[in-house]
């Protein structure tokens, strides 16, 4: 199974940063129903997704929010 570490930002909220599956990051997006569509990686289930990148949806705008994330190596060990 393939673990990333990610940070959804949004001006005025704490940070959300976790380390999980690709499932559990798409829940989040899901529940927190942020305006506008997250990356299609995170929507489309069989979608590629890359190692890392950024994502920001309607930069400097009200509904402004942003999405980090990179890849966990399979060998490093992850600390909760």
């Amino acid at each position: 199974m393939t673990f990333y570490a990610w940070t959804i930002s949004k001006p005025g909220r704490q940070d959300i940063k976790k380390i999980s599956d690709l499932d559990e990051l798409r829940d989040y997006l899901r529940v927190l129903d942020l305006p506008g569509v997250a990356p299609p990686e995170f929507v489309t289930i069989d979608a590629e997704v890359h190692d890392h990148g950024t994502y920001t949806h309607n930069e400097g705008s009200m509904d402004e929010w942003s999405l980090t994330w990179t890849k966990v190596d399979g060998e490093t060990e992850v600390i909760d």
